[in-house]
């Protein structure tokens, strides 16, 4: 498996940092994982053919990761000829957004190619050879999201997407290869919703995983050794996602 960081960012706007969206690949398939604003740009520059994307997971509904897929739809309806369905997995709630999304919103004419739309909760399902793991962990008192386990051959790959500190976080990552998960702010400034370098930290310690990938900065982070932070709590490899980054699982 090969890990491709399209955009380490949130909604505050940095130049050098989209955000969220990152591309799986496995068993000849790109899998998509979140499309915030710019992914599409992003997916050009590193040579990302957006029809050979055939599936795209969204951990939840907040904007700053899912806001490209109306660019998504449209650019595969008007921007060239799709030949293949395109599969959308989101939470409880996104058939919902999607249907706002196409007949309020973007209203088209016709839809030129087939969408496929699930909603996900706990359960599993296959992609090609690819298994995905689902777990809903706590994102703030209104808003789950989706934790995804990737596996494939003997490599896991779990992507948590936006986060608090919460037992099924650590349940969905135990001995994965590698754990990409958020951090938002740092240590001294903590919000809720979110997690600091120290929680991320005591997340990938307490499930025992291989490699810490940190993502999902607000500027505030940026500023602080968020990495010192971190290996207060976890004493295994952390990197710090940067756009553009290729990582092998």
């Amino acid at each position: 498996m090969k890990l491709t960081v399209l955009g380490s960012g949130t909604a505050a706007p940095l130049l050098d940092r989209n955000c969220a969206g990152y591309i799986i690949e496995a068993d000849g398939k790109k899998l998509l994982f979140d499309s915030g604003a710019g992914t599409i740009r992003r997916l050009l520059e590193l040579r990302y053919d957006l029809f050979d994307i055939e599936d795209i997971f969204y951990t939840h509904l907040h904007n700053d990761h899912i806001n490209d897929l109306g660019a998504i739809i449209w650019s595969n309806n008007y921007g060239g000829i799709r030949k293949k369905p395109l599969n959308l997995y989101g939470p409880l709630g996104f058939k919902k957004y999607f249907d706002t999304l196409v007949n309020k919103l973007l209203k088209p004419t016709k839809i030129n190619f087939k969408i496929n739309v699930k909603e996900l909760k706990n359960s599993t399902i296959k992609v090609s050879n690819i298994k995905i793991k689902i777990h809903e962990i706590r994102h703030s008192t209104t808003t789950k999201s989706i934790a995804y386990r990737i596996k494939h051959k003997n490599r896991t790959l779990v992507y948590a997407g936006d986060a608090e500190y919460c037992n099924e976080a650590i349940e969905i990552a135990k001995n994965a290869d590698v754990l990409l998960i958020e951090c938002s702010f740092p240590d001294n400034k903590k919000v809720k919703g979110h997690l600091t370098p120290s929680l991320a930290g005591r997340i990938a310690s307490k499930a025992k995983v291989k490699r810490l990938i940190l993502t999902h900065f607000y500027p505030q982070a940026l500023t602080a050794d968020i990495k010192k932070q971190c290996k207060k709590e976890f004493k295994g490899k952390i990197i710090l996602a940067k756009d553009r980054m290729k990582i092998n699982i």
